[in-house]
Formats: C-alpha cells, structure tokens, sequence
C-alpha cells in the first residue's frame, strides 16, 4: 500500500505522550511495556558516544522520522524514504518541548560512514535515509544543525491508524459542504467523512488529516486538521485511566516504530519527569527557497534564517549558541551571493509538518542498488547550476 508523507509526525508525537503517561501505571503494566517496546529498540553508531541524556533527566534531543515503507518491492520493513523529518527538543528544566520540522528537499552535503559511497555526496536531505538508512540520516542532521541528536524514532504510517483504534476514535467536525475523501487520488483509502460532526476509527482519521486537494485552504488546511488529529489523539491518551488501554497504544507501537529510546526500569523514573514539558510545545520549521536546478526543485536556505534555528535549538538544550554558522547545507549566499529574509515570526502558528508536495513520490533520485536502500541520485552538486542533474 502507498503509505502518506506528513502524517507521520502526529504518530511520533503520540508515541512520547503515551511512553510518559505511561508511567502512571508502570507498577502494574510494566513487564507487558517493556517485554512490547523492546521491540521497537534499534541502535546506530553516530557518534563518539551513546547519550545518557534521559537517565540523568537532561534536556535531550530526538529525531523523529516519518518512513514511506509503502514499495512492495522492498525487502526490509524499514527500507522506504525518510518523507518526514522533525527534530524535537526537550527541556525538563523550562518545562518546555520544541519541534522544529526541516524541509525533505532541502540541498546538503550528505554525512555517512565512511564506506558509504554518498557520504560527501550533495543531494536533497532525505536522501540521507534512502542512501543509508537511520544511521546516515542522523549523521547528516546533526552536520546540518551543528549539534550531537541524542535518540531517534521512526514510525510508520499504519501507526496513525492503529493509534486511533486503540483510543476508541475521535469526534470531528467536516464544515465542507461535501464528504472529506482522498479516494479519488488515492483508490486504496476508500474512508470518507461526511458533512456534520461525527465520530471517526483510524482509517477515517487517516482520510481526514491528508485530504489537500479539495480544501479551499490547501496545505494550510490540510495543516489545521492535523494539528486537530494531535490534540485529539493526545487528549485521549493523557484521559485514559487503565492499564489495558494502555496495553493497546504500546501494541500499536510496538509493531510500527523503530527507536533507541531505551524503556526500562533504569529509565521510566527519568521519563515521568519530562511530563510537564510536552504541556508545552512549541513548533517551528526549517525552511528553504524553491529553486530550480535542470528542472528539478529544491529548497536552498539562507545563513541567517538557519543560525537561527541552530541557536534555538542549542538553546533549548542548554548548549552555547554560535555566532558563525556551521552546516553542511548549501547555502543561498553560495549559490547567489544574497541572503533571502525569514521573519522570526514565520512559525508562530506553524503545528504540523507540510511541505506542500503532493502525496506522489518524486525526489529525482536513482535506484542505487548496492546500498541496500532506494530512490537517490549518486551525482553531486556543482557550483555552476547547469552541471547539477539527477
């Protein structure tokens, strides 16, 4: 099945709400939560160290990635393209959470292990997943944010839907005068929502947050009604007062998430302290102008506009912010010698991640079959625009 872009995000976002208020149960609920999240655990080597941020109960970084594992011709679960990428802080000590969500189509110099054939490589970001899994999406994120990520996670799609099952649904309100479908372009989700309020399962949920096409707003609107999803979601899990209901979110979990968060009775003491800090999200995006390079795009993103978000983010973490950028990212100043201006208030409302592309998977990448991976391109990136082709 086709699985959805930017969606994935809200399922992340569910996942740590339910790991943290978990925990109000974890006498009685915690060799069923262990025995089921230790499926989901997976370590990579990208860097010196393993963190030890939340033992310690320390601010701590986690990148949150949604995967399209939807390719039948795939041979490993998790073998698909990175379509969202978030990176979320969070920060026990100001009680706060940050997710700053950075644009798939971003150009960057791609960072690996050494015997990855694209580590140096120039492409869009998240070909950094389709080059080398987990393991090489994080090394780049970390180069382009100039910062150490402390844990992962990546979801895939059929999480939202199970996610929505296991709290028993959410009520909605279509205010179109006309039934909230994606059938249309997409046969194989055959949900619909019609006008009025109504309680919704998974599949419709699913409907529900991606439909772009017919709304007046677009991508906007496709934006307000995942924001919806979320908060809804959220609300019912923070709501749920048993331990089987529960154990129905971490089933859910255990079969659609992959993360090195380790769950056990070393760190759920630590995690019930970062509680008061998902109160308090706060979210921002990365972005990037569209340009266009031998017919295909990319965003291109200014020196100002990234230090700023490095510095918040550094900031949240309790690290130094910087003066002078440091990133892998090809820059708009190199490209024209010109800085574009992002206002700071540019992400003020900004609550889900949506880049505006259509459900349809086109990065202009290759198949490249000795990674183990699909979908980028082995060439490399030229000062002189015209030498830049997929």
């Amino acid at each position: 099945m086709k699985l959805g872009k930017k969606i994935l995000l809200m399922i992340a976002a569910i996942v740590v709400t339910t790991v943290v208020a978990l925990g109000v149960y974890i006498t009685s609920a915690y060799n069923f939560s262990t025995s089921e999240l230790s499926k989901t655990f997976k370590d990579y080597k990208t860097s010196g160290s393993s963190s030890n941020a939340i033992k310690q109960t320390k601010p701590f970084s986690i990148l949150l990635m949604g995967v399209d594992t939807g390719d039948s011709e795939r041979h490993s679960t998790w073998e698909g393209n990175s379509d969202s990428m978030i990176l979320v802080t969070v920060n026990p000590k100001t009680k706060t959470t940050t997710m700053t969500s950075l644009e798939r189509d971003i150009l960057i110099e791609l960072t690996g292990p050494e015997d990855n054939n694209m580590n140096g490589a120039q492409a869009k970001l998240n070909a950094a997943y389709a080059s080398g899994g987990a393991q090489m999406a994080i090394m780049t994120i970390q180069d382009l944010l100039d910062i150490k990520i402390d844990y992962y996670m990546q979801i895939n799609m059929q999480g939202l839907v199970d996610l929505v099952d296991a709290v028993g649904g959410i009520t909605v309100t279509n205010n179109f005068d006309f039934p909230i479908s994606i059938e249309e372009t997409e046969p194989e989700y055959t949900s619909s929502i019609e006008p009025g309020t109504h309680k919704i399962n998974g599949d419709q949920a699913l409907v529900y947050a991606r439909m772009r096409h017919q709304d007046p707003k677009g991508d906007y609107g496709r934006q307000q009604r995942q924001r919806e999803v979320i908060q809804k979601v959220l609300k019912k899990i923070l709501a749920l007062d048993s331990v089987s209901s529960y154990k129905k979110i971490l089933s859910a979990v255990s079969k659609n998430m992959q993360t090195n968060v380790e769950i056990s009775s070393r760190t759920i003491p630590s995690l019930l302290g970062y509680a008061d800090s998902l109160k308090n999200i706060e979210t921002y995006q990365l972005e990037g102008e569209g340009q266009t390079i031998n017919e295909i795009s990319y965003e291109i993103v200014s020196s100002d506009h990234l230090l700023e978000v490095q510095n918040r983010i550094k900031k949240q973490l309790g690290l130094e912010e910087s003066t002078e950028l440091k990133t892998t990212a090809v820059l708009s100043e190199n490209l024209y010698g010109t800085s574009s201006y992002y206002s700071s208030d540019y992400s003020s409302d900004y609550s889900s991640y949506d880049s505006g592309y259509s459900t349809g998977y086109d990065t202009g990448y290759s198949d490249y079959s000795n990674s183990g991976y699909s979908d980028y391109s082995t060439d490399t990136y030229s000062q002189d625009a015209s030498a830049y082709a997929y």
